[in-house]
């Protein structure tokens, strides 16, 4: 699964890809959000899991943030469909679109 290694401040950087809705849920991406309420301290403490419309079809995938001062470390984990491969160019896709540069990118 991708990680992205992200420039500038983690937490701008997280502010910018990830809005709170009304819920409290975060959204990523178009129509990515999490299946609970949550913060940009829990991607920071832990992988905040998020369902998402990928390839005409709904994935479950988790998400963690690590502040590596500078940058920021995105780590995204499937789990197990066999469209888990579409997380990273959809991922990839919206992290340039929202405007945060990547310094680099991993695939594990």
């Amino acid at each position: 699964m991708p990680t992205f290694f992200l420039e500038g401040d983690c937490r701008s950087a997280l502010a910018r890809l990830f809005k709170a809705d009304a819920e409290g849920r975060l959204r990523f991406g178009w129509s990515g959000h999490s299946l609970q309420a949550a913060t940009l301290d829990d991607l920071l403490s832990g992988p905040v899991r998020f369902r998402d419309y990928i390839m005409e079809g709904f994935l479950t995938y988790g998400i963690r943030a690590e502040d590596s001062a500078p940058g920021c470390v995105l780590h995204f984990q499937g789990e197990g469909s066999n469209r888990d491969w579409s997380i990273g160019p959809q991922a990839r896709h919206f992290i340039k679109a929202a405007g945060v540069a990547v310094s680099g990118e991993a695939d594990a």
